[in-house]
């Protein structure tokens, strides 16, 4: 029915930009409400922002704060990159990490949390 194209991506990087509280405050974001990230980290949201509100007010998807949570029980490193992606009626975050100077790819299940694929090198440091 869907390729599998993004709904919305959240960029996180070093940037000069809006901070993730106030932009979440002015936009009304209510999957991102919540969250504490670190310093000059910016939030970017793709044009379909309703799509998500309805899908985090109707349970179908996690707010980042608890995925954010769940990552940090589950596996070393800092994230850079979350995509947020539904194909066929299936949310699924995709995330990209940094440890020790890899990239390690992983994708949760946007209503359970429950992770669904790990891809990188030296897995057993990353796993905690």
């Amino acid at each position: 029915m869907f390729t599998r194209q993004p709904l919305a991506i959240l960029i996180f990087s070093l940037s000069m930009c809006l901070s993730p509280l106030s932009f979440a405050q002015d936009h009304a974001i209510p999957a991102v409400q919540d969250i504490t990230l670190p310093l000059n980290t910016t939030i970017e949201f793709d044009e379909d922002r309703d799509e998500i509100i309805m899908a985090v007010e109707q349970g179908l998807i996690k707010p980042f704060s608890a995925l954010y949570q769940t990552v940090n029980q589950d596996l070393y490193g800092r994230i850079i990159k979350v995509e947020l992606e539904e194909d066929d009626d299936e949310w699924t975050y995709e995330l990209k990490l940094i440890y020790e100077n890899q990239i390690i790819k992983v994708e949760y299940n946007a209503s359970s949390l429950q992770m669904l694929e790990l891809k990188g090198r030296h897995l057993q440091k990353v796993i905690k």
